[in-house]
């Protein structure tokens, strides 16, 4: 695979690509496991998937009849709700490319350990993402993908893949970011008349322009040489890297054709192409984590509709990375975190059929391994309240839910970031948990 083939492909997904600090030897393939992070932007309702209610248009669900005994999975339980093209405001086309929660625990839940109740203690969309995907939100912490990215493999040209999402590497190391397609595309390949047509005319023939990036290097070196400022010394040294070790890249295998959706499916079908490429990546061993999103979960308006559809879409996207990963040998090293901003409810914010749900810091998160063994599957935990939708507590060491609030340990993104740093390998004595502490109680949420 040409770099220039890879180039291409990194242009129409979006990617940008920063490279490490320090200039690279001869590394090892990373071999895994593989962290993925996806994030339901907006706020996502589990009401409505995982975490259901009985029917009352007055509270929480106008939606979907929830039988306890019978609308579950294993030990999954789901909102009973079926899903189609023309019921969410989509043509037929678009159904094969839709999930409801029920065919996604059906096909899945053997590979879910799911959080319920969980505390995110704020309504405010910045704080909840940060909140959700590094554990604290007073703080400017890195997402726990770029620390395990850092932890793990730090000098690998795309440890760290992020598409959206909390994105913060706190320094530990850089993030190759999904930006501008066009802006990329002018970057990756400078010397193309026309970036649409990667084997067309270019500026310089292939002499001249490598003497101009023989120049470039002799620039970077000298400016490098030249100052003992450390900001300036190490910018030079990250521009020299970058530049010099691009052809690394040229081993990711990349797939014959990015994924083309029917329909108005469009944000579901960036969905799947980031998933195209972070697996491509893994499978070069060139990266550790990525972070995945899909948005459209801010329903203050035409809840029913739009979060339903926008859940339909996110199960079929997961599913999709299932399938890829397996059909790429990948599975059984795959581990996936799936969170929101916060919870929506705790009842509607008016009485119309368009009217919507508003923010609530009550919600679920989910993890997959594609090897059920490796996150414990078919596994609920936690709970919130019929009545109120709030938060109940567990027994800290069966973590059994607890009918009295005054028992027991609310779980908080604390208790959560703190037990998954742990089952990543950041224990209480890495040095990454003495610089980014947790306070938070010690809860056996992943074995």
């Amino acid at each position: 695979m040409l770099r220039r083939d890879f180039l291409n492909f990194a242009a129409m997904t979006g990617l940008a690509v920063a490279a490490p600090r320090t200039a690279r030897a001869a590394f090892q393939p990373y071999a895994g496991p593989f962290f993925v992070f996806v994030s339901a932007r907006g706020g996502w309702d589990p009401t409505y998937f995982c975490d259901p209610k009985p029917k009352d248009p007055s509270k929480f669900n106008r939606l979907y009849d929830y039988d306890a005994a019978t609308h579950k999975v294993g030990n999954l339980p789901y909102a009973n709700i079926p899903v189609s093209g023309a019921a969410l405001g989509l043509d037929a086309m678009a159904d094969p490319y839709l999930m409801s929660a029920k065919d996604f625990f059906t096909a899945h839940g053997d590979q879910i350990r799911l959080i319920n109740g969980i505390n995110t203690e704020t309504n405010n969309h910045d704080r909840g993402v940060k909140t959700t995907f590094s554990g604290r939100g007073d703080r400017d912490y890195p997402a726990l993908a770029a620390m395990i990215a850092a932890d793990r493999a730090p000098a690998h040209p795309l440890a760290f893949i992020s598409s959206g999402g909390y994105a913060n590497s706190g320094n530990l190391l850089p993030v190759t970011r999904l930006n501008s397609v066009s802006s990329f595309q002018k970057i990756a390949s400078p010397n193309l008349v026309n970036v649409a047509d990667p084997m067309g005319p270019t500026y310089h023939n292939p002499d001249t322009y490598q003497r101009i990036l023989d120049a470039q290097a002799a620039r970077t070196m000298d400016l490098s040489n030249g100052n003992d400022l450390p900001r300036i010394k190490t910018s030079a040294n990250e521009l020299y890297v970058a530049r010099g070790n691009m052809d690394t890249l040229a081993s990711v295998e990349l797939p014959g054709a990015l994924v083309d959706l029917p329909g108005n499916l469009g944000d579901l079908e960036r969905m799947m192409q980031q998933t195209q490429l972070a697996l491509a990546a893994f499978k070069a061993g060139l990266a550790v984590s990525a972070n995945i999103e899909l948005g459209g979960f801010d329903t203050h308006a035409n809840h029913d509709i739009n979060q339903v559809r926008q859940l339909a879409k996110l199960f079929h996207g997961i599913h999709f990375l299932l399938q890829e990963a397996e059909a790429q040998g990948l599975l059984g090293e795959l581990i996936i975190f799936v969170g929101s901003d916060f919870g929506r409810g705790k009842g509607y914010n008016g009485p119309g059929a368009a009217d919507g749900k508003d923010h609530w810091p009550v919600t679920s998160m989910m993890a997959i391994s594609g090897d059920p063994g490796v996150i414990g599957g078919n596994t609920l935990i936690g709970a919130s309240t019929v009545d109120d939708q709030l938060p109940m507590t567990v027994d800290p060491v069966t973590l059994e839910t607890l009918d009295d609030p005054m028992m027991g340990v609310q779980i908080k993104w604390g208790e959560v970031h703190k037990a998954m740093r742990a089952f990543a390998g950041i224990g209480p004595d890495h040095p990454y948990s003495s610089k980014f502490p947790i306070i938070a109680e010690d809860l056996p949420l992943f074995g």
